[in-house]
């Protein structure tokens, strides 16, 4: 079927591929192989779990708002979109910019770590020795095809991909529990005094960290069937999956290691730590196994988020805030080819570049571009919050209830720039990295902000006409 130069392919996603699609940004195996173990020594120790479930706690409360304003906002902007109508045009531009932001950093972050364990894998099983950089750069460029060629093959890889790593970490957590008595296990952790032992900030930082993509179901709403029903449920559905699968691993590690001791076994190796686990549980398979499925993990998730900056590239295009051309959809595949071939080719240019610049892809790419992304991602959604409840503040006939319109954004406003101050505080226990330059980050997530802002300021002063075109959203305000 032809798409006409600047609409997404109308219903070619469904409920379960949107979940795939949050869920493997979200990339369960990453989180636990890489921040689980420094959530435990760094942080609350066997208050772990709580803290997961504190986490998911907190973004269910953002999705009562956020939702509620999905039912009448369908866009592939997400984020932009809402901060626009909520906050006016300007601030929308601002958090556009930082949403770019975002999902640059990211997929840098995860495509160094992503040809760092490629390397080691590759030399340790055939004895090819190829630089992290050559697997990076591969890795991008067919994610690129994939996300061109069509979206619901995305899906459907990344579907795989996330069952096949998720099996793989609950086969570890039967395996371990197998190991123990069921008289044995109990479930202090889940207890406030104990999730809120320590240092309980450090450990919400790597948890809500875990979250990361999850505005990914709304940036799908105008490709996907019944958005007005699909979005809130994929939503729900992916906070709710995301909190579980990770409170009951990390309870399990719990009942594994010992509430005493499971933060000391996780300082002596984190690299190591959850593969220790999987052997002890499953034996070596499971070590290769989780090692390949580590690999193909990180794969699924720049997928994701490749899918999610295409998509904000589209509506800066669409909008008239960037190149025009940016809007342009395969005539066959019904995708934003132009947008995906371009924040490709930046890609492959900043890899590139940090090879040159002989950059360690896991002690400076990954530290610094995943503290950015991080930020990036709580201002946001800190900023969408306040939109929501301005949104139906001057909306009231909407009949939109108290506790999403009003109760549910109050809060989530706060927890969001609280976290975003935590993470601020402790840069260099979540980076990984004693640089002082990590504590200038903040001053570019902030920055690109106001960039962001003031270029609006501009475009309104002196191109009106362009100006005047942004925000004109695709609203349902029955």
């Amino acid at each position: 079927m032809m798409q006409t130069s600047n609409q997404l392919k109308k219903n070619s996603l469904g409920l379960w591929s949107i979940i795939f699609f949050v869920i493997a940004a979200a990339s369960p195996l990453t989180g636990v192989v890489g921040a689980v173990p420094v959530a435990f020594f760094a942080g609350n120790g066997a208050g772990v779990p709580g803290v997961f479930v504190l986490a998911g706690l907190i973004l269910l409360v953002f999705s009562f708002g956020y939702v509620a304003m999905s039912r009448h906002i369908v866009n592939a902007g997400a984020f932009y979109s809402y901060i626009a109508i909520g906050l006016g045009r300007k601030c929308g531009v601002a958090g556009l910019k930082v949403a770019l932001l975002a999902y640059a950093t990211i997929q840098l972050s995860v495509a160094a770590m992503f040809g760092f364990f490629a390397q080691m894998f590759v030399q340790e099983h055939f004895q090819i020795n190829l630089p992290w950089w050559a697997y990076s750069l591969a890795m991008l460029v067919t994610v690129m095809v994939l996300g061109v060629q069509k979206v619901e093959l995305g899906g459907r890889l990344l579907g795989v991909l996330m069952l096949m790593e998720i099996c793989v970490v609950l086969l570890t957590d039967m395996g371990l529990l197998a190991h123990r008595p069921a008289s044995s296990l109990e479930f202090s952790s889940f207890l406030p005094s104990v999730a809120t032992h320590g240092a309980m900030g450090v450990a919400l930082i790597f948890a809500i960290g875990s979250f990361v993509g999850f505005e990914a179901t709304a940036i799908y709403s105008e490709e996907c069937r019944n958005p007005e029903k699909a979005i809130p449920r994929a939503t729900l559905l992916a906070v709710i999956l995301i909190t579980v699968f990770f409170a009951f691993t990390t309870w399990v590690f719990v009942q594994s290691c010992g509430a005493a001791q499971v933060a000391a076994l996780a300082s002596k190796d984190p690299g190591h730590f959850v593969f220790q686990l999987a052997h002890q549980a499953l034996g070596q398979w499971a070590v290769e196994a989780m090692s390949v499925l580590l690999i193909t993990s990180l794969f699924a998730a720049t997928q994701a988020f490749h899918n999610t900056m295409s998509r904000y590239l589209f509506v800066m295009g669409r909008e008239g805030f960037m190149w025009s051309g940016l809007a342009t959809i395969h005539k066959i595949h019904g995708t934003p080819y132009v947008a995906s071939t371009i924040q490709t080719a930046v890609m492959l240019l900043a890899v590139l570049v940090a090879a040159v610049a002989r950059l360690d892809p896991m002690l400076s790419v990954f530290p610094f571009m995943s503290a950015i992304s991080t930020m990036s991602i709580l201002l946001l959604q800190g900023a969408v919050s306040v939109a929501v409840f301005m949104f139906f503040l001057r909306n009231p006939r909407l009949g939109v209830s108290v506790w999403s319109a009003r109760i549910a954004p109050v809060l989530a406003t706060v927890c969001m720039f609280g976290a975003l101050a935590k993470v601020i505080q402790n840069l260099d226990v979540m980076s990984g990295s004693s640089s002082p330059l990590i504590f200038l980050l903040p001053y570019l997530v902030f920055g690109v902000a106001l960039l962001g802002y003031l270029l609006a300021v501009l475009l309104n002063r002196f191109f009106p006409e362009r100006y005047a075109r942004l925000g004109q959203l695709v609203e349902s305000l029955d």
